[in-house]
């Protein structure tokens, strides 16, 4: 029954108060109108309520819409064991009978376990209105026996939100000092003026225009205290919003103290390390150091950090320290000290290295604190070998990997989709197509230069046969722009146009009538394959090799060739359909590379010598093209039934003309197969005899196609190879190719690495960390000749015929393409999500070392260039001795990738890190 009883106690308390605080707050000006006559059964002792925040200043606000935090202290007895938080205001005239009370903040009810004394936090959610007035916030308290009290604070509705800072109520600081003060304010309407002002002790005003309106601004000024000051002093912070409505926190009361005679007390502090799980040589180590002197010190003058870096591959132990002097500070203070990571291995990456760190402070009396840790008291200091710790504590401590690469940010974000370098001129050109540039890395100074721009949504990147231009696929057109590697610029007059590609069924169909021709073509109706490019390759004769785009809409992605014919007066664009096409059809006929088809059905009355009348049909074929690179010479081919003329016969006939046309008998088109459902990617050789062409996931598996370079005209695929033919798994995605110098080998970056000839023949596969995640394909710049069944002369070169992966667990897998086995590993910082080149080092990459290099030849035995010497023998069983003839740290090629780090990321690829795991240097 109490506790009933004291339920419906409440129950009626709170609907009491409600009503009595309405009354109440219409009919008197107090700061306090909601606490009016306790009701309820304790009338003697009912809880006491105090809200702290916010202030209820009388220029306190929000801005429309934002939410408030409430801080209320309530203490009761008996045990307070609920408390109401809401914000309301009123409108309407009360002796009018208009007025009401309208909610502005959501209602929110904490229930205690009747504690006697705590300090309640919650935020209330503003409720939707737009009407700006004064609002109030009510906070209302109930004891175990129903009884209700209330306070309430007044907040502006409409105006800025300004708090104070490094500064709190009741606060003591000493004359002859600096005053650190900050403020924040913020508004959706625009910030547009701030000011502090101090009386009482001290009589100022120091005030900002805000240009342009701001939505959210932090102001901090330093105000120094008069030696003579001495007294109460109160501080107020205000701010203006556009509409010309002023918020305000404060004043708060503060007290300024003669300067003493001496301060022996030391300063707090507190130490906060961010930290990575792993870092580049050129990333840094980042310490603030925060905490205030006494309220009666005498400031603040030094603040420094003393960090110790014990190696755990050496066993050294190396020291930094850092320090910065100031003018004695008063109040809260916060320093931040960043340094290069230190008393690191670079030749024995990942290298781990344990750090201790110690931030410390110096008041102007001398009296020094330090800290370890972010909270906990800070300890007196103690200085060894010139160094300042904290007495009998260690340092915080952290222990850090750190890996090769140097991370270089996009300078205006974006993603990255495709990459391609100009050794000669020292680039790396990166496609962004949410920028809508080719962004420009410089290889030698490793920063961004100025971005080109180019065509809608770039993508497919491809440097032209003379080295002297890119190609760019714009996947948000149906175009190519060619960029002018020496202006880097767009040359607008050369912007290739990319023709639709169509292609028809023709069928032969029995009817009483008589045979007919019917027609269907594709893509039709939304169906079919998109014409947006995507990767793209140049083969030998500098003829775009590319993919289009898979998008939102389901349609699917092709690989095409685009080309100009010789004299031409315009480009052609053909499809590749050998790796699946058609489907076996009786009286079908699939037709491309043709512009219409065009059916024409006569029946006519036919009267014999008897006199008997028959209704024949004649159906007439005919096959529209034009020249190749010629749009205005159109030529046709004709065929009709009533002469028994089939499909074949008016291909046949156009083809004889001049056209192009391709025509499988007995066969319609299967699009499904034809097309590609997922990123497809496209890879060169160098000598652009070869490109490869990687399938991402589809059913029932993913596919590799590989082009030889033939005559303009020519668009047949020398093979098609299914991902399940190296491995069954149909979920299996192709995450990047690429192919080697001369296209006597290949690799496709799926699940494993998978090895092919350029006749599609299996040569080895070899497992990757973490596959899954991670992407990028390359091989060694000069791996060439290599020995196949389609190229049986090649020879094995360990120096040359490696390749690089990357993989889900921040690795560049270094694999041995002869034994098809990783042989060593780079560990970078990020995961590698997009695709992977490399070069060979510059002789600034190496100055200063030993770095015997050898002769590489194609499999014509033409020279390709030196690459540096990693074996002494033609096998890999020799390596050459730890800084033998040549160094370790001799970069032997250079890597470039994109990663989750939205950037790129240079990794010299060192001797030591192929040679590392190798069991003659074990």
């Amino acid at each position: 029954m109490k506790n009933g009883s004291s339920a419906r106690a409440r129950k009626r308390s709170a609907g009491f108060a409600l009503m009595a605080a309405v009354v109440a707050l219409a009919a008197c000006d107090g700061p306090n109108r909601f606490s009016g006559t306790p009701v309820g059964t304790d009338t003697a002792r009912p809880p006491e309520v105090e809200i702290q925040n916010p202030r209820g200043d009388s220029l306190s606000a929000k801005p429309l819409g934002d939410s408030v935090l409430v801080r209320v202290r309530v203490s009761d007895n008996q045990g307070v064991d609920s408390v109401r938080l809401f914000g309301i205001s009123f409108r309407g005239n009360a002796a009018l009978g208009t007025d009401e009370v309208i909610g502005r903040f959501n209602r929110k009810t904490v229930i205690l376990p009747a504690v006697r004394d705590t300090v309640v936090t919650r935020y209330l959610l503003a409720v939707e209105d737009t009407i700006k007035e004064t609002g109030f916030i009510v906070a209302q308290a109930f004891d175990s026996d129903g009884t209700m009290s209330a306070d309430t604070v007044a907040l502006i509705l409409g105006g800025p939100d300004v708090g104070l800072l490094n500064v709190s109520e009741g606060q003591s600081i000493q004359a002859g000092l600096n005053l650190n003060l900050g403020l924040i304010a913020q508004d959706p309407q625009g910030v547009v003026f701030v000011e502090f002002q101090l009386t009482g002790a001290i009589d100022t005003l120091f005030q900002r225009a805000i240009s342009p309106p701001a939505d959210s601004v932090r102001v901090d000024t330093i105000f120094q205290i008069p030696p003579d000051a001495v007294g109460p002093m109160q501080i107020s912070a205000r701010a203006r919003n556009s509409l010309d409505v002023v918020g305000q926190d404060g004043p708060l009361n503060l007290t300024v103290l003669r300067a003493g005679a001496g301060d022996t007390i030391r300063p707090s502090v507190n130490l906060t390390v961010r930290t990575l799980p792993r870092y580049e040589l050129t990333d840094s180590l980042f310490l603030q150091i925060t905490g205030q002197d006494d309220t009666q010190g005498s400031g603040i003058v030094r603040a420094g950090y003393t960090a110790r870096a014990i190696s755990l591959s050496t066993g050294d132990t190396v020291y930094k320290v850092g320090e910065t002097n100031f003018a004695p500070v008063t109040g809260s203070i916060s320093r931040q000290f960043g340094f290069q990571t230190f008393n690191v291995d670079a030749l024995s990456l990942p290298d781990t290295v344990v750090y201790e760190f110690t931030g410390y402070f110096v008041d102007a009396d001398g009296n020094c604190s330090a800290a370890v840790a972010e909270t906990g008291v800070a300890s007196p200091c103690v200085t060894v070998g010139g160094r300042i710790f904290a007495q009998d504590r260690n340092g915080f401590r952290t222990t850090a990997g750190h890996v090769s690469g140097r991370t270089v940010k996009l300078p205006a974000g974006g993603l990255i989709a495709d990459a391609v370098i100009d050794a000669p001129r020292g680039n790396l050109f990166l496609s962004n197509p949410v920028n809508g540039e080719v962004e420009v890395f410089r290889l030698g100074t490793e920063k961004f230069g100025t971005a080109i721009g180019a065509g809608s949504q770039p993508w497919g990147l491809a440097l032209t046969r003379d080295g002297d231009s890119l190609w760019v696929a714009n996947s948000g057109g149906t175009n190519f722009s060619v960029i002018d590697l020496t202006t880097e610029f767009e040359v607008p007059q050369a912007r290739f146009q990319t023709p639709d590609v169509v292609l028809f069924d023709i069928e032969v169909q029995e009817s009483d009538a008589g045979l007919r021709f019917i027609t269907s073509f594709f893509p039709q109706d939304g169906n079919g394959f998109t014409d947006e490019g995507q990767f793209v390759a140049v083969d030998a004769f500098g003829n775009p090799i590319y993919s289009t785009v898979v998008n939102s809409s389901a349609q699917l992605g092709t690989a095409r060739k685009a080309f100009f014919p010789p004299g031409s007066e315009a480009s052609e664009v053909k499809l590749f359909t050998e790796h699946g096409g058609t489907s076996s059809a009786e009286d079908h006929w699939a037709i491309a590379n043709v512009d219409s088809v065009a059916v024409a059905d006569v029946t006519s009355s036919v009267t014999d010598s008897l006199g008997n009348t028959t209704e024949v049909l004649t159906s007439t074929l005919a096959i529209f093209d034009h020249i190749p690179g010629f749009p205005d010479s159109v030529i046709a081919g004709a065929a009709d039934l009533s002469q028994l003329e089939l499909p074949s016969t008016a291909a046949a006939r156009l083809a004889q003309a001049g056209s192009d046309i391709t025509i499988y008998t007995a066969a319609r088109w299967d699009i499904s197969s034809l097309g590609f459902g997922d990123t497809t990617y496209v890879a060169a050789s160098a000598d652009g005899n070869w490109v490869a062409i990687g399938e991402g996931a589809r059913l029932p598996s993913a596919r590799v196609l590989m082009y030889q370079a033939a005559q303009s005209d020519t668009t047949r695929l020398s093979g098609v190879i299914p991902v399940t033919d190296f491995l069954t798994n149909t979920a299996e995605r192709v995450r990047g190719v690429a192919v080697n110098f001369d296209g006597t080998l290949a690799m496709a970056r799926g699940d494993l690495a998978y090895f092919f000839s350029n006749g599609l023949r299996k040569e080895g596969q070899t497992a990757i960390q973490s596959p899954e995640l991670g992407a990028g394909a390359v091989f060694h710049p000069l791996h060439a000749n290599y020995k196949t069944q389609t190229s049986p002369g090649g020879v094995y070169s360990p120096n040359t015929h490696l390749a690089f992966v990357g993989s889900g667990g921040r690795t560049i897998d270094i694999i041995d393409t002869f034994r098809f086995r990783r042989i060593g590993s780079v560990t970078i910082r990020d995961i590698i999500n997009g695709p992977l080149k490399a070069t060979l080092p510059s002789a600034a990459d190496n100055v200063g070392l030993t770095c015997a290099s050898v002769p590489v030849n194609d499999r014509y035995g033409n020279y390709l260039g030196d690459a540096v010497q990693l074996y002494t023998g033609a096998t890999d069983a020799s390596p050459i001795a730890a800084n033998g003839i040549t160094e370790d740290a001799c970069v032997v090629l250079k890597v470039y990738a994109i990663t989750t780090a939205g950037g790129v990321v240079v990794v010299p690829v060192r001797k030591a890190d192929v040679l590392r795991d190798h069991p003659a240097r074990q």
